[in-house]
């Protein structure tokens, strides 16, 4: 009696295991369409222009500014100029050939944009309403409202009217 229960556990434990370690097999649907073919999602970001200016600042592949301008084929080159030399600086040093100071946005953005449908007046007054940081509408610049066109972090820092470097960069040694 002994023997028949152990020969009992040996075939259960040898069944187990054939069921345990044999994978499901496997049932393919052949009517169903393969997700390779499927479109593509409806809400795709747009695709930017392959820019060396991303590998350094890299949030502007997602600010909202740089994107709109970038469906308009506007690119940092456009505003920027080429800045290759900026580019290949890998001391950070050399400054973009073309930078904005605060008091020169506005201009920049009008020559291309030539109204605003709404006065430096009452966007002040609604940045107020909002609880927004104060300002007078003759501060107001366009970049206040339409994006962060910033770094998120600055090391370096260049007098944006002259290019100088103000700070933060350190030359190489050759």
């Amino acid at each position: 009696m002994k023997r028949l229960r152990i020969a009992v556990c040996i075939v259960t434990i040898a069944l187990a295991m054939t069921v345990l370690a044999a994978p499901p097999s496997l049932k393919v649907d052949k009517s169903a369409p393969l997700l390779l073919d499927d479109a593509p999602a409806a809400k795709t970001a747009p695709a930017l222009p392959k820019l060396i200016c991303y590998d350094c600042h890299g949030n502007f592949r997602e600010e909202l500014l740089a994107l709109k301008h970038a469906n308009n084929k506007i690119t940092c080159v456009t505003c920027h100029g080429d800045s290759s030399a900026h580019a290949s600086d890998e001391g950070n040093i050399t400054p973009p050939e073309v930078m904005y100071a605060r008091d020169a946005i506005a201009k920049k953005c009008q020559s291309c944009h030539k109204e605003h449908t709404a006065s430096a007046a009452a966007v002040a007054a609604r940045r107020q309403e909002r609880g927004l940081q104060t300002m007078e509408a003759k501060d107001l610049v366009c970049t206040d409202c339409h994006g962060k066109h910033r770094m998120n972090v600055r090391v370096i820092h260049w007098d944006k009217n002259t290019g100088k470097l103000l700070g933060g960069g350190k030359k190489r040694a050759e």
